[in-house]
């Protein structure tokens, strides 16, 4: 079994501009237990699949390709700040992924349905792109940095999306590691 998502990778300037966001933060907030999401790591999660055996692995690999090739390279923007699940418990710190052209919701609605049908549960809350720069382990002691967060202007920056990847995520006592399963180019 291996566990198993399926995301976009970000560009290497959208990385740099979040990884800075996210040092600010850090040396702001030293004091508060945070989860800090290292640059590497950064994307953007379009289903997290779990435990998957390899038949249903393979079959997933199908599916991404079929849909990579129903879609052509998009434009998306990073901007404006966010947390999970409110402001006076968050516990998630996040970017917004803005995509005026609905790409990324087509794209999550096609992989839940065809992902049902391999035995993998639809994702009961509503897709909501972004990405996760943090989580909170004391939540209590972080309301501080909760609101000085969601107050701060992220600048936005632009990003073309042209693949979709299914990674695996291997938890490690260091943290998870992410390594790439294959990647699906778009139209």
């Amino acid at each position: 079994m291996k566990r198993i998502f399926v995301a976009f990778d970000i560009s290497d300037e959208a990385r740099r501009k979040v990884s800075g966001y996210i040092e600010t933060l850090r040396r702001e907030f030293r004091q508060i237990r945070i989860g800090w999401e290292r640059a590497e790591k950064l994307h953007l999660t379009l289903k997290f699949l779990g435990d998957s055996d390899e038949k249903q692995l393979c079959e997933l690999e199908k599916i991404v390709g079929e849909i990579a090739a129903q879609i052509s390279n998009f434009q998306l923007q990073i901007a404006e700040t966010g947390v999970f699940p409110n402001a006076g418990n968050a516990r998630v710190l996040w970017i917004d992924v803005q995509d005026k052209d609905a790409n990324l919701t087509k794209i999550s609605d096609l992989l839940e349905t065809e992902c049902e049908k391999i035995g993998f549960p639809r994702e009961k809350r509503k897709f909501v792109p972004h990405l996760t720069i943090g989580r909170i382990r004391e939540p209590n002691r972080a309301k501080d940095l909760a609101q000085k967060h969601l107050q701060n202007n992220f600048e936005p920056v632009g990003l073309t999306i042209s693949e979709i990847v299914i990674y695996e995520s291997e938890l490690l006592p260091t943290g998870s590691v992410y390594s790439v399963v294959s990647k699906h180019g778009l139209e």
